[in-house]
């Protein structure tokens, strides 16, 4: 999933898995060489932002623009001034991370003259397992509050159905294909599915380029999880794509 504007922002509804899908990104950015910075609009989540792993972002070369010191940890609509000079940075490759809902489209909205100057992909990432998404007529709904939100259009899906640690192949293709279907009524593509990476073999062809994700963000009730209790599973599961690309 690999996108030609510079500019790619993620909106989506609260559990959307739109951090994850920014963060995975903004590393492949890096991983070939670009100048990249992630920034985080999400003021809707107190467990899943990109700014709590700054640190580690940073470490890789990742500029990360998000409210310095004790307002990182705020759920407030606090808008970085770097925001703006990020954006207009020619050689920058930008990826925001926009808080859940039409709530935190809200503050995009702030930038929306200055983005409507300039080519960027404004990505709505969807999973059908969250309530306000789970049909077409959801998907729309979303869709509409957003761009009411954010005064910008979107310009594509993001397929990215899951249940976390639940998820199944199973769970993805129908998930896929509701979004599919929400795709060609709303006459925007689907531009790509997030799959997490232990299971992108299991699930195949989706129609769509498939995008691996590498799980980064955990709520405090999943410590115990699969994610840092088997990670053997995921490692041999890489091992396996691996190969399979290096055969293709």
């Amino acid at each position: 999933m690999q996108f030609k504007n510079r500019i790619v922002i993620f909106v989506g509804a609260f559990g959307s898995g739109k951090t994850e899908i920014a963060l995975n990104y903004v590393r492949v950015l890096r991983k070939q060489g670009k100048q990249v910075a992630i920034v985080d609009l999400d003021i809707a989540s107190p467990y899943f932002r990109s700014r709590d792993v700054t640190e580690k972002l940073t470490t890789q070369g990742i500029e990360v623009i998000a409210p310095p010191g004790e307002l990182a940890l705020a759920d407030l609509p606090i808008v970085v001034p770097r925001t703006k000079g990020a954006f207009d940075d020619p050689e920058l490759y930008v990826v925001v991370d926009v808080g859940g809902d039409d709530i935190g489209a809200t503050a995009l909205g702030r930038f929306s003259d200055q983005l409507r100057q300039l080519p960027h992909e404004l990505l709505l990432v969807v999973n059908t397992c969250r309530p306000f998404t789970k049909d077409v007529s959801g998907i729309k709904t979303m869709r509409l509050a957003v761009e009411k939100a954010a005064h910008l259009k979107v310009t594509g899906l993001v397929s990215n159905t899951n249940l976390g640690s639940e998820t199944t192949p199973d769970i993805v293709h129908k998930g896929s294909e509701i979004i599919a279907n929400a795709a060609e009524q709303m006459g925007i593509p689907v531009v790509g599915a997030g799959v997490r990476e232990d299971l992108v073999l299991a699930v195949g062809n989706l129609g769509v380029p498939i995008f691996p994700i590498t799980i980064t963000l955990l709520p405090p009730w999943y410590k115990s999880s699969m994610f840092t209790r088997d990670r053997r599973t995921v490692m041999a599961a890489q091992a396996a794509l691996k190969d399979k690309l290096q055969k293709q």
